[in-house]
């Protein structure tokens, strides 16, 4: 199973020119079954944050983020150690949603990690694929 990092729902929401594509294709073969992936609860609250940024309504919010839960992405709980173990990786230059996927992922045993961050790439243990190589 892979991990799904917040980048790659949020490419595809905004037709990003560079990865909006590879995204889309990617979460379609998850819905299709043909990918197992998974991401953090915690994904849907970067979700629901980039989206109000853009000022959208509350209930246009609940529709995209009930349209991302269709995609078949098994969604991993979020648990308060998550969040402890990510403070002194803060500390160390990363930013706390990647610590908190990071720490998700290695509490469910996932070393890939499908994302458009070059620094997963650097963490022992961890494959990060990024979809403009597949």
């Amino acid at each position: 199973m892979k991990y799904i990092d917040t980048n790659i729902f949020i490419n595809n929401l905004i037709g990003d020119a560079r990865l909006g594509d590879a995204a889309e294709k990617y979460l379609e073969s998850v819905a299709n079954g043909r990918e197992i992936a998974s991401t953090s609860v915690h994904t849907m609250v970067e979700i629901y944050a980039f989206l109000k940024s853009k000022r959208l309504s509350e209930q246009k919010i609940a529709d995209i983020l009930s349209e991302v839960e269709q995609h078949g992405v098994i969604l991993l709980p979020f648990e308060p150690d998550f969040l402890v173990d990510a403070l002194p990786m803060v500390e160390n230059g990363w930013k706390i949603g990647d610590a908190i996927h990071l720490n998700t992922m290695k509490k469910n045993k996932i070393i890939e990690i499908v994302t458009d961050d070059r620094h997963f790439e650097n963490v022992a243990g961890i494959t990060r694929i990024d979809l403009l190589e597949e």
